[in-house]
Protein backbone atom coordinates (compact mmCIF):
# COMPACT_ATOMS: atom_id res chain seq x y z
CA UNK A 1 0.00 0.00 0.00
CA UNK A 2 2.85 2.40 0.81
CA UNK A 3 4.27 1.92 -2.68
CA UNK A 4 0.99 2.92 -4.34
CA UNK A 5 0.59 5.90 -2.03
CA UNK A 6 4.05 7.19 -2.95
CA UNK A 7 3.44 6.81 -6.67
CA UNK A 8 0.06 8.51 -6.43
CA UNK A 9 1.60 11.44 -4.52
CA UNK A 10 4.29 11.81 -7.19
CA UNK A 11 1.78 11.58 -10.03
CA UNK A 12 -0.50 14.24 -8.57
CA UNK A 13 2.40 16.51 -7.66
CA UNK A 14 3.95 16.46 -11.12
CA UNK A 15 0.70 16.85 -13.07
CA UNK A 16 -1.28 19.27 -10.95
CA UNK A 17 1.19 21.16 -8.78
CA UNK A 18 2.16 24.54 -10.17
CA UNK A 19 5.48 24.31 -8.34
CA UNK A 20 6.46 21.30 -10.43
CA UNK A 21 4.98 22.34 -13.77
CA UNK A 22 8.48 23.02 -15.09
CA UNK A 23 9.02 19.25 -15.16
CA UNK A 24 7.48 19.38 -18.65
CA UNK A 25 10.99 20.33 -19.77
CA UNK A 26 13.44 18.05 -17.90
CA UNK A 27 16.11 19.75 -15.80
CA UNK A 28 19.75 19.03 -16.69
CA UNK A 29 22.45 19.80 -14.13
CA UNK A 30 25.12 19.65 -16.85
CA UNK A 31 23.19 21.95 -19.20
CA UNK A 32 26.37 23.59 -20.51
CA UNK A 33 27.23 20.40 -22.40
CA UNK A 34 23.67 19.73 -23.57
CA UNK A 35 22.68 23.21 -24.66
CA UNK A 36 20.81 22.30 -27.83
CA UNK A 37 18.24 20.45 -25.69
CA UNK A 38 16.92 23.88 -24.61
CA UNK A 39 18.14 26.22 -27.39
CA UNK A 40 17.86 25.34 -31.11
CA UNK A 41 20.34 28.12 -31.98
CA UNK A 42 23.14 25.97 -30.49
CA UNK A 43 22.63 23.53 -33.37
CA UNK A 44 25.72 23.16 -35.54
CA UNK A 45 28.09 25.02 -33.20
CA UNK A 46 30.66 22.24 -33.18
CA UNK A 47 33.27 21.61 -35.87
CA UNK A 48 31.84 18.26 -36.88
CA UNK A 49 28.95 15.86 -36.43
CA UNK A 50 28.12 16.12 -32.71
CA UNK A 51 26.32 13.35 -30.82
CA UNK A 52 25.17 13.49 -27.22
CA UNK A 53 23.60 11.01 -24.80
CA UNK A 54 22.34 11.77 -21.29
CA UNK A 55 20.66 9.76 -18.54
CA UNK A 56 19.26 11.29 -15.34
CA UNK A 57 17.62 9.56 -12.40
CA UNK A 58 16.07 11.93 -9.87
CA UNK A 59 14.94 11.67 -6.22
CA UNK A 60 16.38 8.18 -5.67
CA UNK A 61 14.44 6.30 -2.99
CA UNK A 62 11.03 7.61 -4.06
CA UNK A 63 9.04 4.85 -5.74
CA UNK A 64 8.29 5.99 -9.29
CA UNK A 65 10.97 8.71 -9.22
CA UNK A 66 11.65 10.59 -12.50
CA UNK A 67 14.02 9.12 -15.05
CA UNK A 68 15.14 10.97 -18.17
CA UNK A 69 16.81 9.70 -21.33
CA UNK A 70 18.02 12.30 -23.83
CA UNK A 71 19.72 12.14 -27.22
CA UNK A 72 20.87 14.80 -29.66
CA UNK A 73 22.73 14.94 -32.94
CA UNK A 74 23.60 18.08 -34.87
CA UNK A 75 25.99 19.36 -37.51
CA UNK A 76 27.09 22.51 -39.33
CA UNK A 77 26.00 22.53 -42.99
CA UNK A 78 28.15 24.81 -45.11
CA UNK A 79 29.54 27.89 -43.42
CA UNK A 80 26.41 29.28 -41.78
CA UNK A 81 23.63 26.71 -41.30
CA UNK A 82 23.17 24.00 -38.72
CA UNK A 83 20.71 21.09 -38.62
CA UNK A 84 19.98 18.57 -35.93
CA UNK A 85 17.62 16.38 -33.97
CA UNK A 86 17.07 16.14 -30.22
CA UNK A 87 14.75 13.88 -28.27
CA UNK A 88 14.01 12.97 -24.69
CA UNK A 89 11.89 10.50 -22.77
CA UNK A 90 10.89 11.47 -19.25
CA UNK A 91 9.07 9.03 -16.96
CA UNK A 92 7.78 9.55 -13.42
CA UNK A 93 5.26 7.41 -11.57
CA UNK A 94 2.45 6.51 -13.93
CA UNK A 95 3.21 9.46 -16.23
CA UNK A 96 5.58 9.66 -19.16
CA UNK A 97 6.42 12.28 -21.75
CA UNK A 98 8.25 12.01 -25.04
CA UNK A 99 9.57 14.81 -27.22
CA UNK A 100 11.37 14.81 -30.58
CA UNK A 101 12.37 17.99 -32.41
CA UNK A 102 14.14 18.94 -35.62
CA UNK A 103 16.40 21.96 -35.16
CA UNK A 104 17.70 24.53 -37.65
CA UNK A 105 20.13 27.41 -37.06
CA UNK A 106 21.72 30.16 -39.09
CA UNK A 107 24.90 31.91 -37.89
CA UNK A 108 26.28 35.32 -38.81
CA UNK A 109 29.57 36.94 -37.83
CA UNK A 110 29.35 39.92 -35.48
CA UNK A 111 32.70 41.65 -35.52
CA UNK A 112 35.99 39.80 -35.74
CA UNK A 113 35.50 37.11 -33.07
CA UNK A 114 31.78 36.96 -32.23
CA UNK A 115 29.04 34.84 -33.72
CA UNK A 116 25.26 35.18 -33.51
CA UNK A 117 23.22 32.04 -34.17
CA UNK A 118 19.45 32.14 -34.72
CA UNK A 119 17.52 28.91 -34.37
CA UNK A 120 14.09 27.35 -34.70
CA UNK A 121 12.75 23.92 -33.79
CA UNK A 122 9.64 21.93 -34.60
CA UNK A 123 8.48 18.50 -33.56
CA UNK A 124 6.10 16.32 -31.58
CA UNK A 125 5.41 16.31 -27.85
CA UNK A 126 3.55 13.39 -26.27
CA UNK A 127 2.27 12.97 -22.71
CA UNK A 128 0.70 9.84 -21.30
CA UNK A 129 -0.75 8.62 -18.01
CA UNK A 130 -1.27 4.93 -17.25
CA UNK A 131 -4.34 5.15 -15.01
CA UNK A 132 -4.88 1.39 -15.14
CA UNK A 133 -1.97 0.92 -12.71
CA UNK A 134 -3.69 2.93 -9.97
CA UNK A 135 -5.60 1.18 -7.21
CA UNK A 136 -9.18 2.40 -7.54
CA UNK A 137 -11.45 2.96 -4.56
CA UNK A 138 -14.31 2.32 -7.00
CA UNK A 139 -13.23 -0.60 -9.23
CA UNK A 140 -15.90 0.34 -11.77
CA UNK A 141 -14.64 3.89 -12.32
CA UNK A 142 -14.46 4.24 -16.15
CA UNK A 143 -11.73 6.90 -15.85
CA UNK A 144 -9.31 4.27 -14.61
CA UNK A 145 -9.96 1.62 -17.28
CA UNK A 146 -7.57 2.92 -19.95
CA UNK A 147 -4.49 5.01 -20.55
CA UNK A 148 -4.45 8.70 -21.44
CA UNK A 149 -2.19 9.53 -24.39
CA UNK A 150 -2.19 12.83 -26.22
CA UNK A 151 0.10 14.36 -28.85
CA UNK A 152 0.88 18.00 -29.54
CA UNK A 153 2.79 19.76 -32.29
CA UNK A 154 5.66 21.70 -30.75
CA UNK A 155 7.76 24.61 -32.03
CA UNK A 156 10.26 27.06 -30.56
CA UNK A 157 12.94 29.68 -31.21
CA UNK A 158 16.32 30.69 -29.82
CA UNK A 159 19.33 33.01 -30.08
CA UNK A 160 22.92 32.15 -29.14
CA UNK A 161 25.66 34.80 -29.08
CA UNK A 162 29.18 33.52 -28.47
CA UNK A 163 32.93 33.81 -28.92
CA UNK A 164 35.76 31.53 -27.86
CA UNK A 165 35.51 32.93 -24.30
CA UNK A 166 31.85 33.51 -23.51
CA UNK A 167 28.28 32.84 -24.55
CA UNK A 168 24.79 34.04 -23.81
CA UNK A 169 21.60 32.46 -25.09
CA UNK A 170 17.87 33.09 -24.91
CA UNK A 171 15.27 30.59 -26.03
CA UNK A 172 11.69 29.42 -25.86
CA UNK A 173 11.73 25.83 -27.16
CA UNK A 174 8.08 25.01 -26.27
CA UNK A 175 5.63 27.60 -27.58
CA UNK A 176 2.48 25.58 -28.27
CA UNK A 177 0.11 26.14 -25.34
CA UNK A 178 -2.79 24.01 -26.56
CA UNK A 179 -4.52 22.05 -23.77
CA UNK A 180 -4.13 18.30 -23.62
CA UNK A 181 -7.12 16.55 -25.19
CA UNK A 182 -8.65 13.26 -24.09
CA UNK A 183 -11.71 11.72 -25.80
CA UNK A 184 -13.27 15.05 -26.67
CA UNK A 185 -12.46 16.76 -23.36
CA UNK A 186 -9.56 19.03 -22.40
CA UNK A 187 -7.28 18.81 -19.42
CA UNK A 188 -7.14 21.99 -17.39
CA UNK A 189 -3.36 22.12 -17.88
CA UNK A 190 -1.69 22.01 -21.27
CA UNK A 191 1.81 22.47 -22.56
CA UNK A 192 3.51 25.31 -20.64
CA UNK A 193 5.68 27.90 -22.39
CA UNK A 194 9.28 27.70 -21.18
CA UNK A 195 11.77 30.57 -21.32
CA UNK A 196 15.51 30.01 -20.88
CA UNK A 197 18.45 32.39 -20.46
CA UNK A 198 21.92 30.87 -20.34
CA UNK A 199 25.39 32.33 -20.07
CA UNK A 200 28.99 31.47 -19.34
CA UNK A 201 32.54 32.77 -19.41
CA UNK A 202 36.02 31.21 -19.53
CA UNK A 203 38.64 32.84 -17.25
CA UNK A 204 42.27 31.89 -17.90
CA UNK A 205 43.82 31.47 -14.44
CA UNK A 206 47.13 30.31 -15.93
CA UNK A 207 48.35 28.07 -18.72
CA UNK A 208 46.80 24.90 -17.29
CA UNK A 209 43.79 26.08 -15.28
CA UNK A 210 40.58 27.78 -16.40
CA UNK A 211 37.57 28.85 -14.36
CA UNK A 212 34.24 28.44 -16.13
CA UNK A 213 31.15 29.92 -14.42
CA UNK A 214 27.77 29.22 -16.04
CA UNK A 215 24.17 30.06 -15.27
CA UNK A 216 20.73 29.05 -16.50
CA UNK A 217 17.60 31.00 -15.61
CA UNK A 218 14.31 29.52 -16.71
CA UNK A 219 10.64 30.12 -16.28
CA UNK A 220 7.67 27.95 -17.15
CA UNK A 221 4.37 29.79 -17.24
CA UNK A 222 2.48 28.90 -14.05
CA UNK A 223 5.59 27.71 -12.19
CA UNK A 224 8.11 29.46 -9.91
CA UNK A 225 11.22 31.09 -11.37
CA UNK A 226 14.19 28.69 -11.46
CA UNK A 227 17.91 29.45 -11.48
CA UNK A 228 20.98 27.22 -11.71
CA UNK A 229 24.44 28.60 -10.88
CA UNK A 230 27.57 26.63 -11.71
CA UNK A 231 31.35 27.02 -11.45
CA UNK A 232 33.77 24.55 -13.05
CA UNK A 233 37.55 24.36 -12.77
CA UNK A 234 39.06 23.05 -16.03
CA UNK A 235 42.53 21.56 -15.62
CA UNK A 236 45.12 20.69 -18.27
CA UNK A 237 42.44 20.64 -21.00
CA UNK A 238 41.32 17.28 -19.65
CA UNK A 239 39.64 17.17 -16.24
CA UNK A 240 36.83 19.38 -15.06
CA UNK A 241 35.49 19.63 -11.51
CA UNK A 242 32.51 21.77 -10.58
CA UNK A 243 29.84 22.71 -8.10
CA UNK A 244 26.30 23.84 -8.82
CA UNK A 245 23.32 25.26 -6.96
CA UNK A 246 19.73 25.18 -8.15
CA UNK A 247 17.69 27.83 -6.37
CA UNK A 248 15.62 26.36 -3.51
CA UNK A 249 16.14 22.86 -4.86
CA UNK A 250 19.60 21.25 -4.73
CA UNK A 251 23.38 21.39 -4.49
CA UNK A 252 25.45 19.43 -6.99
CA UNK A 253 28.95 18.15 -7.58
CA UNK A 254 30.13 17.68 -11.17
CA UNK A 255 33.03 15.94 -12.86
CA UNK A 256 33.79 15.37 -16.52
CA UNK A 257 36.80 14.18 -18.46
CA UNK A 258 37.96 14.67 -22.04
CA UNK A 259 38.95 11.14 -23.00
CA UNK A 260 40.18 12.57 -26.31
CA UNK A 261 39.83 15.81 -28.24
CA UNK A 262 36.45 14.60 -29.50
CA UNK A 263 35.05 12.48 -26.65
CA UNK A 264 33.86 13.81 -23.28
CA UNK A 265 32.10 11.95 -20.47
CA UNK A 266 30.60 13.51 -17.35
CA UNK A 267 28.76 12.78 -14.11
CA UNK A 268 26.77 14.94 -11.68
CA UNK A 269 25.44 14.17 -8.21
CA UNK A 270 22.58 16.29 -6.84
CA UNK A 271 21.65 16.57 -3.17
CA UNK A 272 18.08 17.81 -2.76
CA UNK A 273 17.41 20.55 -0.19
CA UNK A 274 13.75 21.19 -1.04
CA UNK A 275 10.84 19.36 0.61
CA UNK A 276 11.41 16.48 -1.81
CA UNK A 277 14.45 15.50 0.32
CA UNK A 278 11.98 13.76 2.66
CA UNK A 279 11.18 11.27 -0.12
CA UNK A 280 14.30 11.10 -2.31
CA UNK A 281 17.31 13.31 -1.55
CA UNK A 282 19.70 12.01 -4.22
CA UNK A 283 19.85 12.40 -8.01
CA UNK A 284 22.42 11.20 -10.54
CA UNK A 285 23.18 12.32 -14.10
CA UNK A 286 25.66 11.03 -16.68
CA UNK A 287 26.40 12.23 -20.20
CA UNK A 288 28.58 11.32 -23.16
CA UNK A 289 29.39 13.72 -25.99
CA UNK A 290 31.25 12.75 -29.14
CA UNK A 291 32.21 14.87 -32.16
CA UNK A 292 33.17 13.36 -35.51
CA UNK A 293 35.44 16.17 -36.76
CA UNK A 294 35.27 17.91 -40.11
CA UNK A 295 38.03 19.92 -41.72
CA UNK A 296 39.34 22.89 -39.76
CA UNK A 297 37.34 26.10 -39.99
CA UNK A 298 38.48 29.67 -39.59
CA UNK A 299 36.23 29.94 -36.51
CA UNK A 300 34.90 27.07 -34.48
CA UNK A 301 33.61 26.55 -31.00
CA UNK A 302 36.21 25.34 -28.51
CA UNK A 303 35.40 22.49 -26.15
CA UNK A 304 34.73 24.92 -23.27
CA UNK A 305 30.95 24.81 -23.83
Amino acid sequence: MKRYQQQLILLLAVIFSGSLAAQQAPHYTQFMYNMNMVNPAYTGIKNGLALGFLYRTQWIGFDGHPETYAFNVHSRVGDAMGVGLNAFKDQYGYTDQLSANLNYSYTIAVGANNQLAMGINAGIYKVGVDLTRLQAVDPGDPLLTKNINTYLFNYGVGLFFYSDKYYIGVSAPMLNTKDYAYEGTNWNQGNAIHYFITGGYVFDLNKNFKLKPHFMAYQAIGAPFALSLNANLFMYDKLELGVSYRLNDSFSGLINYAVSENLRIGYAYDRTVSNMKLFGPNSHEVFLNYVIPYKKRAFMSPLYF
